[in-house]
């Protein structure tokens, strides 16, 4: 069908698509969301044969989202969302074209594309919190836009300014002329901007003229960051007709410069235009210089006054030092050995330059600016001063000293950040030039760690968001001072670029050379220890998620061979296991809102333990038998059991594909002394069935929960995590249910049996489920999971039972044969009245009160639910006990001739 109506396939696709964003179909969950990614990628599959339906349906799509009404604060994200989707389709749609690929139907697709991406980047200002983000994700469709077609994009730049040229108003909307800073630029398009600009500067409005200035600097940098070989070719060849254009356009900015007002805004402009002009830097350098050229020359040593403090004026100060940060960024994109002049011309300001910018006792900060912008423009310097010479680094030294302000710290972090994730030239120094300084960066996340973990019980949440918002206000805290609400929320910001620094390259941190190897344990330890605390820390949730990252990256082989070189193995089991016993225990004992996606990510630290051990398996037992890796599985199997009965299905699912790298572990432990794996694992069969039934993600709740039970029912020996995972999730059901089992002795002229129902048979939705506060049992989900709850406890009782038959048990049991070779035993062991008080005895006793519960809303459900569980689920291992009960019970209403006595009577017994 799809080959002889594509048009009809296509379009099918992209309803597909429409029908599924969040404005329409409501708040996604994680079904939805695969399922959104799925039709994502088969758009932009398609939009590589059907580039014009895809690009045309998308852009109606966008067209009709925007121009809904919306109401509350749930349909605002849900847009927002939809937005970012739609944004993020046409980006990868139009990036995925081949490059100068001409169509006719071009400048229709174009027309009506971007006057709707405009539309979010002329109103990036409003005061909408998402406003940035879908400004900056529109400028990502406008870049891949401009790139096939940017003529089409030109034009509508250009049209504005011929018609500014004629424009009367003083306060014109230059809007149209900011997007030359988003547009795709090579260097004969940037040739041509400036080519334009010159044409047109001097007939603009002043506004005009200052919009031109601003945008040509950024489009400058988007050449320059885009196609570095072609900037760098520009110090290779003969003055171009680039430098001309450039030339030109330094002398009428510099005709517009005629007060300080306007030699501040516009010297970081001329800088660039100099820059595009090797051979003038050259001849203005020579002590004799050319009447046409001496402006230039004016103009930086007006630069260097200005930047030592002798220019007279606080804002040429600070205009001059914004372009030699540009000056100095610029050069380092150019090979020292293809030009020196250019660099003779950085050197003789870079010493003015960082005693601007790295002064602790005078922090730089510009008036009418944001911190923000200052800490952009010092992170340029310093990423810059490194490029240029790695060795002279008293400003690194400035930066990490601990009585400096956290403004330079966080400078510090985010530089390093930087030079790791961006080294896109071969000149550039790399970050190993620093690994010396490990130790000091270790105090500081320790120290930065500290703070923060004290402030969260004393200050209110902070949200940390887009780290180019760190710190509204210029201050020069201290580490040592005492902590404020503003210097809480720049710790914050400093911890979360720390974790990220260490996500980005974990060799920085782990670097110990020359200590012995306890003591490079022992940093490592405390290292992923702080890491561990940030994981469950839900009123920091962007830490929170970095810090999982780091953990999963210190996790991969290389890196865990660095935790002690001397002892990598030994070592592993120490720090790993203590990992997954303080997560595991987290799930446990807390109430996390994202459990399941903690535990998404406790899978992945489980494979990449395997990949480790495989790499060194025939030492994979070295360390092992300690009491922490002992601890830590058994823990990490309660959580595993006590995931079965989410009422959340991906984390049931979850829970079941992690059994499977538990038999993995397993697997390779017994691979080395060759011995069987149920040595180590004695339900290994039975965690491979659950392993492989995961992988049936289309299961309903039901059937899934179904089949939990069934597996649950064949795990035949006792283990002290079955054991503990029964007597924990028993001690939640058992505080759920008193409220039901005392009905209705509860007040209930009031409505208050009801609500004490509510509140006490999931008075949290078990603490890996969801967030605090009481939760109604009438909700689906609530009452689900205490029927899971319920149907685990039949299902594995049985075990428990056994377990409980021999309580020396420390340690995994041997196979003890055939459930039908153990009938008679067990039948023994479970008649004896001792184990009528047990756990498992007072469970039964509960299951059977509950068979008669006359709850006023919920008694059928729960007597229905009750009677199919014990009569389906229930482990034949409790039979024997269960009919005991029963007989007890029963045997209440016959005297002992076996003569029924009166209801009345036996109630009375």
């Amino acid at each position: 069908m799809a080959a002889q109506k594509p048009a009809e396939w296509v379009q099918a696709v992209i309803n597909r698509f429409d029908e599924q964003l969040p404005i329409k179909a409501g708040q996604q969950n994680t079904h939805t969301k695969v399922s959104t990614e799925h039709n994502k990628e088969c758009l932009i599959n398609i939009s590589k044969y059907k580039f014009s339906m895809v690009i045309s349906g998308l852009t109606n799509i966008l067209k009709n989202v925007n121009n809904m009404r919306i109401f509350g604060e749930i349909a605002e994200k849900n847009l927002y969302l939809s937005q970012l989707i739609i944004l993020d389709t046409l980006e990868k749609c139009l990036a995925g074209q081949p490059k100068d690929c001409l169509r006719l139907d071009e400048t229709m697709l174009v027309k009506q594309l971007l006057p709707e991406i405009c539309h979010f980047i002329h109103t990036y200002r409003d005061g909408n919190q998402h406003a940035a983000e879908l400004r900056n994700s529109a400028s990502g469709v406008l870049f891949s836009l401009s790139c096939n077609n940017f003529n089409a994009v030109f034009s509508r730049i250009s049209t504005r300014l011929q018609e500014l040229t004629v424009c009367s108003e003083d306060n014109a909307d230059v809007h149209d002329i900011e997007l030359m800073q988003y547009i795709n630029v090579d260097c004969s398009k940037l040739k041509r901007i400036l080519q334009e600009t010159v044409l047109k500067f001097k007939a603009l409005k002043k506004a005009a003229q200052i919009g031109v200035i601003n945008s040509i600097e950024k489009a400058f940098w988007n050449w320059v960051e885009n196609y570095p070989d072609e900037f760098t070719m520009l110090y290779q060849r003969p003055q171009s007709d680039m430098a001309d254009f450039a030339e030109k356009l330094f002398d009428l900015v510099d005709n517009f410069a005629d007060n300080t007002r306007r030699k501040a805004a516009v010297w970081p402009l001329q800088i660039i235009l100099l820059i595009l002009c090797p051979e003038t830097i050259q001849d203005i350098s020579k002590d004799v210089v050319e009447e046409s050229k001496m402006n230039k020359k004016m103009f930086l040593e007006n630069l260097r006054k200005a930047l030592a403090g002798h220019g007279g004026s606080r804002q040429l100060t600070e205009s001059a030092a914004i372009a030699c940060v540009k000056l100095c960024k610029a050069s380092t994109y150019i090979n020292w050995e293809d030009n020196s002049v250019i660099f003779l011309l950085v050197q003789s300001m870079f010493a003015d330059l960082k005693n601007l910018l790295f002064n602790p006792n005078k922090p730089f900060s510009r008036s009418g600016s944001n911190q923000s912008a200052d800490v952009d423009l010092m992170i340029d310097c310093f990423v810059s001063c490194f490029r240029i010479n790695p060795n002279n680094n008293q400003h690194l030294k400035i930066c990490l000293a601990s009585s400096s302000p956290t403004t330079f710290h966080y400078v510090l972090v985010n530089s390093l950040h930087r030079i790791i994730t961006n080294s896109t030239l071969d000149w550039w120094p790399k970050i190993d030039e620093v690994y010396s300084h490990a130790e000091e960066l270790r105090a500081m996340f320790a120290d930065t760690l500290s703070r923060v973990l004290q402030s969260c019980n004393t200050h209110p949440t902070i949200r940390i968001t887009a780290a180019s918002a760190f710190m509204e206000k210029v201050t020069s805290l201290k580490f040592k001072e005492k902590p404020t609400d503003m210097e809480t929320r720049n710790y914050k910001y400093l911890l979360l670029s720390l974790v990220k620094l260490i996500h980005a390259d974990p060799k920085l941190m782990l670097y110990n050379p020359g200590k012995p190897g306890h003591e490079i344990q022992s940093s490592t330890a405390a290292l992923i220890k702080g890491f561990n605390k940030l994981v469950p820390q839900t009123h920091m949730t962007e830490i929170a998620q970095e810090a999982m990252e780091a953990l999963l990256v210190l996790h991969q082989s290389e890196n865990i061979q660095l935790w002690n070189p001397d002892a990598p193995i030994e070592t592993f089991w120490e720090i790993s296991s203590q990992v997954l016993l303080y997560i595991c225990k987290t799930l446990i004992g807390q109430q996390l809102v994202n459990s399941t996606e903690i535990l998404k990510w406790l899978r992945e630290i489980l494979i990449c333990r395997n990949k480790f051990l495989l790499k060194n398996k025939e030492n994979a037992t070295l360390g092992s038998g300690i009491p922490n890796c002992r601890q830590a599985q058994t823990t990490l199997e309660v959580v595993l059991f006590m995931f079965l009965w989410n009422s959340d299905t991906e984390a049931v699912l979850v829970s079941m594909s992690c059994f499977r790298h538990l038999c993995e572990e397993a697997e390779i432990r017994c691979g080395v002394d060759d011995v069987p794996v149920q040595t180590v694992l004695p339900n290994y069969s039975t965690f491979m069935e659950f392993a492989s039934y995961s992988n049936m993600v289309s299961t309903g709740r039901a059937a899934l929960q179904k089949r939990v039970m069934a597996l649950l029912r064949r795990i035949e020996h006792p283990t002290p995590g079955s054991t503990e995972a029964w007597e924990d999730t028993y001690a939640k059901w058992d505080i759920a249910t008193k409220s039901i089992l005392n009905y209705p002795k509860t007040k209930i002229e009031d409505g208050q049996a009801s609500d004490s129902l509510h509140k006490t048979i999931v008075k949290r939705r078990m603490s890996h489920v969801s967030g605090c506060g009481s939760i109604d049992l009438c909700d689906t989900d609530s009452l689900q999971e205490w029927i899971n709850m319920t149907g685990f406890l039949c299902a594995i009782g049985g075990v428990c039972l056994q377990h409980r038959s021999n309580p020396g048990l420390a340690t995994y049991s041997p196979p003890m044969g055939p459930f039908s070779e153990r009938k008679g035993s067990m039948i023994s062991v479970m008649s004896a009245d001792g184990n009528a008080e047990s756990s498992v005895g007072k469970f039964l006793d509960r299951l059977l009160s509950l068979m008669v519960c006359n709850h006023e809303k919920l008694g059928i459900q729960i007597r229905t639910n009750i009677k199919d569980l014990v009569g389906l689920e229930l482990s034949p291992a409790l039979y024997p006990l269960l009919f005991n009960k029963l007989k007890n019970n029963i045997s209440r209403f016959f005297d002992s001739q076996g003569q029924v006595l009166s209801v009345l009577s036996a109630a009375s017994m």
